[in-house]
């Protein structure tokens, strides 16, 4: 029995689609009733939960022997999967599968990325078998801009020339489900990338083409990019982190490729010309 915790969001979902077509046996942890539905039409098992009261999580790993560990982004998110992983342990789970991030650091002074290098680390020391999975930037963040792409033909960044390896969730999710279901990934970081580095220029000409009208790429200083997102509503922490992360992409630190998707989960990496087809309709 797998555990999914985290199997409603962009990366989860595809998880436990892909898991589904394997007819694999999985629990997914839901935090509500709507979303306990959409899982059950996919023919899962569910347990309420709420990953900030590890009272919940526990009856869920009952039977449990391997977990998929995705949270989402805040402050407290090591505290938390380090409580899971925990009550993973004491019930018995052998296997955990971890979501992290690309170039973590538990030093770091990025709170998203001292975050995820602080779970790595206890879970590495833990005594559990684990295999962690450290995804690039997402192909899906591009949907995020829709609505300026569709009404002002612009999409906005403070990346500026900086090639990004961007990998679709497609893609992680593939590698996650041949981590839960076949042997031999104990043990392993798998470094998640795209198969090419794209500049957003030349993302931009590429929604050119699929929106059918001239798409911009906007680059806006890391101030300004930061009031944008919290204007919409992000934390200050966390818009803070993401305008810093566009700068070490911008200063050429996202560009590098692996060939993970291909060794570990059999498959050519989803291309951003056959991520934005699949996504047209998103842009027009």
């Amino acid at each position: 029995m797998i555990l999914v915790i985290g199997g409603t969001g962009k990366v989860g979902i595809e998880v436990v689609k892909q898991l589904a077509e394997k007819k694999v046996n999985a629990r997914i942890l839901v935090r509500n009733a709507q979303k306990e539905a959409e899982i059950k039409k996919l023919g899962f098992e569910t347990a309420l939960g709420d990953v900030t009261q590890i009272g919940t999580i526990e009856p869920a790993l009952k039977g449990v022997n391997k977990l998929f560990l995705l949270t989402l982004a805040s402050p407290q998110q090591s505290s938390q999967e380090i409580a899971i992983m925990d009550a993973a342990k004491k019930s018995g789970v052998k296997q955990v599968v971890l979501v992290s991030a690309m170039g973590v650091n538990s030093a770091s002074p990025l709170t998203l990325a001292r975050n995820h290098g602080q779970s790595e680390d206890y879970l590495k020391k833990s005594g559990l078998s684990w295999t962690i999975l450290q995804p690039h930037s997402f192909m899906q963040n591009i949907l995020n801009q829709a609505g300026a792409i569709k009404s002002q033909g612009a999409i906005y960044g403070n990346f500026k020339d900086g090639k990004i390896a961007m990998v679709d969730v497609r893609d992680i999710a593939a590698v996650a489900v041949t981590a839960l279901t076949e042997p031999g990934h104990e043990g392993k970081t798998y470094v998640i990338t795209g198969g090419e580095a794209v500049t957003y220029t030349q993302v931009a000409d590429k929604l050119s083409a699929v929106a059918g009208k001239k798409v911009n790429y906007v680059d806006v200083p890391s101030a300004g990019l930061v009031q944008s997102m919290t204007s919409m509503g992000l934390p200050d922490w966390l818009a803070s982190d993401l305008a810093k992360l566009g700068e070490v992409f911008a200063a050429g630190h996202g560009a590098a490729t692996t060939e993970v998707v291909e060794k570990v989960a059999k498959k050519k990496p989803v291309t951003v010309d056959q991520f934005l087809k699949d996504n047209a309709s998103a842009f027009k």
